[in-house]
């Protein structure tokens, strides 16, 4: 099953890497209905494809489970002799009628051992799909995280080209007048264009966004979505590393892939038990045509191991409970790597958010705000005017990505390790 996670965990990443390649070429001016995060989890939980493939194979696997209990069916049997020969047999006068039923009796505990590998294997495609349901949690927070994320460096970009937009007249007023050369008019109106630039670029990445989530909606149309919800630094206290690694162990993925041994061990007993033969019942009536008389007949039928005794099966089948077992200790390893990449991220990314928006953004923007007016006042020439515009608008900028990234790896962790942080922080900041 494992395996099949992985598998899972690349499809969505695909999913989410591959829409900038699918996103329309425009957008309506309309940012589209407001869309919180748990509208839009509850929407790829019901529309997902993925999510409702790993539903269907639980039902698949449930009516297996049900298949796997029954008893083989009893076999009717009629057989005709003498008919239609040479002699006293021309005609129908000798026949001999038999009319049998016989019965395939399992030995070796066949069914029960095949009740309990149909039984784990229902258990492996439940724990499955509630794996894939982790997978699509954390696919779709990451989505509209980066939704707001585009969403706010939208508008700090067109913040960004309206005020070198207002500069404009005054850098010509300035050339005017012989105050300023040409080249510093130049100057302005590339940095415009550069901004305007830049604006079409970040509004490219919001489609993409919005293209994103509805990916992951199974949706291949687009529409404008607009995400609604807190974009700020959390204040979530995390246990330690090793406690929150120790949390791993009831990830559904890996209690799949411990199932999944569980059903390999039940298929080896199966084979095992596959390797004794069945004994089949006959009991009938015959009815005697030339002499007009019936009698009885029974029969046992027991096939003999001489050449096949399922050895072949047996071997195959304690290979895969090794391939099994294998494979969800990689799953381990796997989580373990992610979830410590995103509790690094989260120590290192957090802190720097917090620092950008708490000190380095306001004096980015105090400072561009005293240059702005000192350069209308002649204290500044344009080339500090805009440097100015230009650290306010990357330090905004590198506060986005920086938080997006500090966000991102709580929901990595929340999600992986099951933790209630995020609907706490949310709390919190809305109180």
């Amino acid at each position: 099953m494992n395996g099949s996670f992985r598998h899972w965990r690349r499809a969505l990443s695909g999913v989410c890497l591959s829409v900038g390649l699918i996103a329309p070429a425009y957008a309506s001016e309309d940012a589209g209905p407001s869309l919180t995060l748990d509208r839009a989890i509850a929407t790829a939980l019901s529309q997902n494809a993925q999510m409702r493939i790993a539903t269907e194979a639980v039902g698949e696997s449930a009516a297996q489970a049900r298949q796997a209990s029954f008893l083989p069916n009893p076999e009717l049997g009629v057989e005709v002799e003498n008919v239609f020969g040479s002699g006293p047999y021309s005609g129908m006068d000798e026949t001999d009628l038999t009319l049998g039923l016989s019965q395939r009796i399992e030995t070796g505990g066949k069914r029960e051992s095949r009740k309990r590998l149909f039984r784990l294997s229902e258990s492996v495609a439940t724990a499955e799909r509630d794996a894939i349901e982790r997978l699509i949690r954390e696919a779709v927070t990451h989505a509209f995280n980066r939704l707001l994320a585009a969403q706010h460096e939208a508008e700090t970009a067109s913040a960004a080209v309206e005020s070198i937009r207002t500069l404009v007249p005054a850098l010509r007023r300035r050339f005017e007048r012989g105050a300023s050369s040409e080249a510093d008019l130049n100057r302005g109106l590339l940095a415009l264009e550069l901004a305007e630039i830049r604006v079409t670029a970040k509004e490219a990445e919001l489609r993409t966004g919005q293209q994103a989530l509805l990916a992951l909606w199974s949706e291949n149309v687009y529409r404008p979505l607009h995400a609604e919800g807190s974009f700020a630094v959390p204040t979530v206290e995390l246990p330690g590393l090793g406690e929150l690694e120790a949390r791993l162990d009831s990830h559904p993925a890996v209690l799949a892939g411990q199932k999944t041994v569980g059903a390999q061990r039940a298929a080896f007993d199966l084979e095992k038990a596959n390797a004794i033969p069945d004994v089949t019942l006959g009991a009938g009536a015959r009815r005697f045509s030339g002499t007009d008389e019936s009698a009885l007949l029974f029969s046992v039928t027991i096939p003999l191991t001489v050449f096949d005794r399922n050895q072949g099966n047996i071997d195959a089948a304690s290979h895969r409970i090794v391939q099994a077992d294998l494979d969800t200790q990689q799953t381990r390893v796997e989580l373990a790597r992610d979830l410590e990449q995103a509790y690094r991220a989260y120590q290192s990314r957090c802190p720097e958010a917090a620092r950008l928006g708490s000190s380095i953004v306001p004096a980015s923007e105090n400072t561009s705000a005293t240059i702005r007016e000192g350069y209308l006042a002649g204290r500044f020439g344009v080339l500090e005017l805009l440097d100015a515009l230009q650290t306010s608008t990357e330090s905004r900028l590198q506060e986005t990505q920086a938080l997006l990234a500090c966000v991102n790896a709580l929901a990595s962790i929340e999600i992986m390790t099951g933790l209630p942080t995020i609907a706490d922080a949310a709390e919190g900041d809305e109180q």
